[in-house]
């Protein structure tokens, strides 16, 4: 009984660091600029108690980015979690927006949205000292580097994580399924939506 507790905290707490890189930025621990000037990925995700999809476009190199999000709650899953991490939905709809200076978070479903100024992350190392690499592969045709940071190996590519990826009893993940870098950015891309009320 003893071992399936600590196992469930240490799942818990694996899970928590996933969806925390989920959550924060699709590009893991990289920041911008990414070694493209513009591109459309798409990634497949699951946090354990979530599944979903994210559209991410990006121009200069990712100093401007979008984020649409579509993401189902596995209901079951959510009684097994701490009450603070809960929700009672089960779908939302998010957009993110960060642009040079503003950084707005934006739930689609309620119409409302948060805004704060984008903090300028250019004075830290482009790796984090606890990421540590750990071989190559292929994803999508793109060769990627392997790092491990923590539970989470992280596949990158020209500055970006294609996928992210805990041990497998635990059983969530984030993968691209598509990029596409010839995508044309279109003139009201990083538009932000106008009938939004701002908390």
């Amino acid at each position: 009984m003893l071992d399936a507790i600590i196992l469930d905290q240490t799942m818990q707490k694996n899970i928590l660091i996933f969806f925390s890189l989920i959550v924060t930025s699709f590009s893991g621990q990289a920041q911008p600029p990414y070694q493209i000037k513009s591109c459309k990925i798409v990634i497949e995700f699951s946090t354990g108690f979530a599944r979903g999809t994210k559209t991410i476009i990006f121009s200069d190199s990712g100093k401007i980015e979008k984020q649409l999000g579509t993401i189902y709650f596995d209901t079951s899953a959510m009684s097994r979690i701490s009450k603070e991490f809960k929700s009672n939905k089960t779908i939302a709809h998010t957009l993110g927006i960060q642009t040079k200076d503003s950084v707005f978070s934006i739930d689609l479903d309620a119409r409302s949205g948060t805004r704060r100024s984008r903090i300028n992350l250019d004075w830290l190392p482009k790796t984090n000292s606890e990421e540590k690499k750990i071989g190559e592969n292929t994803l999508l045709g793109r060769k990627c580097t392997i790092t491990n940071f923590g539970p989470v190996k992280i596949w990158y590519w020209k500055g970006l994580a294609l996928k992210k990826e805990t041990p497998a009893f635990i059983k969530v993940y984030e993968y691209a399924s598509l990029i596409d870098e010839n995508y044309i950015i279109k003139d009201d891309e990083f538009a932000i939506p106008k009938d939004i009320k701002w908390q």
